[in-house]
């Protein structure tokens, strides 16, 4: 789905992602993780075209990321930034609709087509109850659903690689919204070989739990990328934090448990 060939970025004199050369396959979770400062959101902005890379070739679907056109572009990719814009009072039903913007675009009709793709959208996350709330009333794991819902209204469902694009999405979440999310999430591409998740991470625990894939990120440098349980283990978990970190299996599904020593 995504090939990246000596993709980097630099800001004056300063490196900020270093050289990067690695692909990231449909129907999976990929969780990015790593310290604060070590790039993860720029390689989540070099991914949605929210930034250019200063060096390298970055391919969506086969084809080079510049030579997408926008609008179709967002009908395959859709992006949560870390702080997502106000809604000035939207309801739920009226933010989940902007999805369907590189549908009908700024002077097309919003047809029958896009209500039944909203609908859909509020459905698969369980919003039904809620779509008539205005959104700044919700709570935090509600309001991350509803832009969840956004961006599956976005996505054309049923015609080949599509991908979600999530940077920190639970940072401001408590543990249960937290996992209702990541559920959603995992039921997506669970349920889809063609739909992708990338997903900025910064507990290592729900990133094993919630992850097909890591990819590790220290100083603007890959320092790991890996089945989940190959990542989450003490030598690679110091080489990304720079902290000494014991694991044990889970109790219950014997997946890799970190803790700091």
């Amino acid at each position: 789905m995504w090939e990246m060939e000596g993709v980097s970025v630099r800001a004056g004199n300063r490196q900020i992602l270093a050289p990067l050369t690695l692909s990231l396959a449909p129907g999976r979770v990929h969780g990015l993780i790593g310290p604060n400062g070590s790039g993860k959101s720029t390689l989540m902005k070099l991914l949605a075209r929210q930034l250019a890379p200063s060096a390298g070739t970055l391919r969506f679907g086969g084809a080079p990321l510049a030579g997408w056109r926008g609008r179709a572009f967002a009908r395959k990719v859709a992006y949560m930034p870390q702080f997502t814009p106000a809604t000035d009072a939207m309801s739920v039903r009226e933010l989940v609709a902007l999805g369907r913007y590189p549908w009908h675009g700024a002077l097309g009709r919003f047809g029958a087509a896009d209500a039944a793709a909203v609908e859909a959208a509020i459905a698969r996350t369980g919003l039904a109850r809620l779509a008539g709330r205005a959104v700044d009333s919700l709570s935090g794991g509600e309001r991350q659903r509803a832009w969840l819902a956004m961006m599956l209204a976005q996505l054309k469902h049923g015609a080949g690689p599509r991908c979600l694009l999530l940077d920190e999405p639970t940072s401001a979440l408590d543990i249960a919204h937290q996992m209702e999310l990541l559920a959603i999430l995992r039921a997506l591409v669970a349920g889809d070989a063609a739909m992708a998740v990338v997903v900025v991470l910064h507990d290592i625990n729900l990133a094993a739990r919630s992850c097909d894939r890591l990819l590790a990120l220290r100083g603007g440098h890959l320092v790991a990328h890996g089945a989940t349980r190959d990542i989450v283990e003490p030598a690679t978990l110091r080489s990304i934090y720079d902290l000494d970190m014991g694991v044990m299996p889970h109790p219950v599904s014997g997946l890799p448990m970190g803790f700091v020593l």
